[in-house]
């Protein structure tokens, strides 16, 4: 009987990332979608999970759903569903895609909502699942 595969969370306010993680990497992992904070938060609190995968943007997620104050919190809604996960407790790994060039703000955001690994746009499927499996392994 094979392992069960490990479950990642995705925080997206559309399909893309889940449609297309599930379509190459489901041999591997497993995917579960949030839309919004109290939504991953939900599947947070079942358990089981071996991280979430946040996307940055929520743009399309209507303002009454976003957490944070400010107007950032749309185009960093990502950052803030898990910093607010954080204060939560929830320690899940993380990886956020995101585009973030200057290697200082990587360092602080990566410090204050550890565990957080961050993944660039032009990182490839195959990139992605090897950090995916080494985080998967790191929360056994």
């Amino acid at each position: 009987m094979s392992a069960p595969r490990p479950l990642w969370i995705v925080a997206e306010d559309g399909t893309e990332y889940t449609e297309r993680f599930a379509r190459f990497l489901s041999g591997e992992f497993a995917f579960a979608r949030g839309a919004d904070f109290a939504s991953v938060r939900a599947l947070c609190e079942r358990g089981g999970a071996a991280g979430l995968v946040l996307d940055l943007d929520f743009r399309r997620t209507p303002r009454a759903l976003l957490v944070g104050d400010g107007d950032a919190r749309v185009e960093l809604q990502g950052i803030f569903i898990l910093r607010a996960l954080r204060e939560r407790g929830v320690r899940l790994p993380a990886v956020l895609c995101a585009d973030v060039d200057e290697a200082e703000r990587r360092a602080a955001l990566e410090k204050q909502l550890a565990p957080l690994s961050i993944a660039p746009s032009t990182e490839s499927l195959p990139e992605l699942a090897r950090r995916l499996r080494a985080l998967s392994r790191a929360n056994r």
